[in-house]
C-alpha cells in the first residue's frame, strides 16, 4: 500500500532566503547545462552528467542530488 502525504513548507525568514538561493543556484546551474549541450549538441541526461558534474557541483556549490535534477531537467527541456 502507498500511502501520500501533501505538506506545506512554512519557512522561517532564514530558511526562505536559504531555498531561494538555492533555487537560484540551480536556474543558473540549468543555464550552464544547457548552452553546453546546444554548443556540443550532446542532450541526454547522462552526457551532461558526465561533462559537467564537477564543473556544476563547485561553480554553483550545489549537493549532488541537486547538481543530478539540474542535467535532467535540462534533458527533458530538450
Amino acid at each position: 500500500m502507498k500511502l501520500t502525504a501533501q505538506v506545506q513548507l512554512l519557512p522561517d525568514k532564514a530558511q526562505h532566503i536559504a531555498l531561494k538561493e538555492t533555487l537560484e543556484r540551480c536556474n543558473a546551474a540549468c543555464n550552464t547545462a544547457s548552452e553546453y549541450a546546444w554548443q556540443e549538441q550532446q542532450f541526454g541526461a547522462f552526457n551532461l552528467h558526465k561533462a559537467l558534474y564537477f564543473e556544476v557541483r563547485e561553480q554553483f556549490a550545489l549537493g549532488a542530488q541537486a547538481t543530478v535534477r539540474v542535467f535532467g531537467k535540462v534533458a527533458d527541456g530538450y
